[in-house]
């Protein structure tokens, strides 16, 4: 009776290729582009056209300028509460949230960020199923961390902004969270390395569990 109906209805053929799908359309709309350039206050930008992080190694850079008086706020944010990531400062110190499905893997700089122009960010080095996050001011390393749990298949739905966090928080602030020192730009460079095993993946994560 229910493949009548959904004969009927137009339904079929069902097709459960959710992950392959979601790689088709990311590449149909990104394509072969490995570097980005945002500026302070564009978005609310839609997933399937911002950088596409998963299963990758790739350099997150914020060109800011801090004044005496410090600042603090958002740098880049993409995602909501339920997963992303977001680069922000907070108490003079530089933070960065992996958010993968609600679980905040956080890394916060060992020293706070001094006033004047500085470019700070963080670097994803993936290495097999494994992924080594370290942190940057000026090239210099502040923190890092290593952790089996990087975006495999998914960021998130909810799109990317720069300077704030306009939806449900990515981390644990009150949004919008404004950037209140002066954001020239964020940069994102992309490697060549990506690798989309969707089985694997899946197998990954069902282990863990």
């Amino acid at each position: 009776m229910w493949w009548q109906e959904a004969d009927k209805n137009k339904v079929l053929p069902l097709d459960d290729r959710f992950a392959p799908r979601f790689a088709e359309n990311a590449e149909r709309h990104r394509g072969n582009r490995s570097r980005y350039t945002f500026w302070k206050g564009m978005g609310h930008i839609p997933s399937d056209v911002a950088p596409d992080l998963r299963s990758r190694s790739y350099t997150i850079s914020a060109y800011i300028d801090v004044p005496v008086d410090g600042c603090e706020g958002v740098l880049i944010s993409h995602g909501d509460l339920t997963s992303g990531y977001s680069l922000f400062i907070r108490d003079g110190f530089l933070e960065h949230d992996l958010n993968i499905g609600g679980s905040h893997q956080m890394l916060k700089s060992d020293r706070k960020i001094s006033a004047g122009p500085h470019i700070v960010g963080v670097r994803m080095k993936r290495n097999g199923n494994e992924g080594t996050l370290t942190m940057f001011i000026d090239d210099v390393e502040v923190g890092t961390m290593t952790t089996e749990n990087i975006f495999w298949l998914l960021i998130s739905w909810s799109g990317l902004d720069i300077g704030l966090d306009r939806g449900t928080p990515v981390s644990h602030y009150e949004s919008p969270f404004l950037f209140t020192g002066d954001l020239k730009k964020v940069e994102i460079n992309l490697d060549d390395d990506q690798v989309l095993d969707f089985h694997g993946a899946s197998r990954a994560t069902m282990a863990r569990d």
